[in-house]
């Protein structure tokens, strides 16, 4: 009951504050889809036996079909006057009987020219062009889903993909059309919830070039100090690091003009982490994405992940979970535009997932295990239907 009041009180102010605006476009996106996923583990892990050794099972197998809601999406947008506008994301979803929501972005623009304004509030981090391009209203998005590394934790994402802050942005500089980014923000794990307990400030920054009209390419760097005992992107604090320092680049390329058949998405994120009691960590992902336009209805369309959180196998960046981790995941799938506010989407999906456990050593006893690797592998058939009224 309490979710719903905060929830409705914060609509009801959205709307209040905008009401009197001279341009306010509120958005319902929604994304109903029918999924059927199998999967098989072997290795399965069980549990930790009183002798310090792991138990699992050599094979499982699962098979499960589900009709899901899909993420409900709120967006409002409104032109306060001729400098001013403020955008706010809110997202329903379900797991079981249970609702959720999420505040996603909040945020007031000030625009002084193409070459500089200043955003303040909550938004998603200027990494990468994916996570910037698309919002969570999944009708704009070629794929049902975003790429492994830039997914909300709740979908299976690694990364800290948005943060609270002041943002100074310009873009069509020169001939070149030079656009960059600067976000001086609350850093890993806050949200601004007025929880931290330092005064340091996490930079991310991006510049980038539009050579020619739908290509960009650009380069994003993330970098912040961990607070120690702070929990990572997954809510995880169970043997969590001393303080340390975080670092993610991310190098991207995109070609997505309207108006062209070929389409392409292409980025690479390596992450890194130095703690004064584990040493240097690092992990990465990359994704590269490419679709062609038969018909102004048709486009179909592959994506392929990689994520590695981890030098090798035994070794993870905390900060990039979950850990250790290999996932090679492969889509293909075909988008049909009814209208530019009605989208029909069709994947099939295969992932390969490999989960390492590090030798149990126990204290004046020595390694009681030798670890083992847990491999999964799954195959989904999902449509989708997404639109916004």
């Amino acid at each position: 009951m309490k979710k719903i009041i905060v929830t409705v009180s914060i609509c009801a102010l959205l709307w209040a504050g905008f009401a009197q605006a001279q341009d306010t476009k509120i958005r319902f996106f929604g994304q109903p889809e029918l999924s059927n996923y199998n999967t098989t583990s072997k290795n399965n892990f069980v549990g930790v036996n009183g002798f310090g050794q792991y138990l699992k099972k050599d094979t499982t197998y699962q098979s499960k079909t589900n009709f899901n809601t899909g993420n409900y999406v709120l967006f409002v947008t409104s032109q306060l006057n001729d400098r001013i506008s403020v955008l706010s994301e809110l997202s329903f979803n379900n797991k079981g009987n249970t609702f959720n929501y999420e505040v996603q972005r909040l945020m007031l623009r000030y625009y002084i020219s193409d070459h500089f304004s200043i955003r303040a509030g909550k938004m998603f981090t200027p990494v990468g062009y994916w996570n910037n391009q698309y919002t969570l209203g999944l009708v704009l998005q070629p794929t049902i889903q975003r790429p492994m590394a830039i997914r909300p934790v709740s979908e299976g994402g690694v990364l800290q993909y948005r943060d609270a802050g002041i943002q100074f942005e310009g873009e069509n500089i020169s001939k070149a059309r030079i656009f960059y980014k600067l976000l001086l923000g609350n850093g890993i794990g806050y949200y601004g919830s007025n929880d931290k307990n330092d005064n340091h400030v996490a930079v991310t920054a991006q510049a980038g070039f539009e050579p020619v009209e739908g290509l960009k390419v650009l380069a994003s760097g993330m970098f912040d100090r961990i607070e120690k005992g702070k929990a990572n992107p997954n809510g995880s604090i169970a043997s969590l690091p001393d303080d340390g320092k975080l670092q993610l680049i991310t190098l991207s390329a995109a070609y997505m003009n309207s108006e062209k058949k070929p389409e392409f998405i292409a980025e690479y994120l390596n992450q890194k982490s130095k703690f004064d009691n584990i040493g240097t960590r690092s992990s990465y992902s990359y994704y590269v994405y490419g679709g062609y336009k038969i018909n102004d209805k048709i486009t179909p369309y592959a994506l392929y992940n990689y994520t590695q959180a981890g030098a090798n196998a035994t070794e993870g960046d905390p900060y990039f979970s979950p850990i250790p981790v290999k996932i090679n995941l492969v889509t293909v799938g075909v988008r049909y535009k009814f209208s530019s506010s009605f989208i029909a989407k069709v994947e099939y999906e295969n992932n390969t997932e490999k989960y390492h456990y590090q030798d149990i050593v126990v204290e004046g006893i020595g390694k009681t295990d030798d670890g083992f690797t847990n491999t999964v592998n799954s195959n989904r058939f999902r449509f989708q239907l997404a639109f916004v009224f």
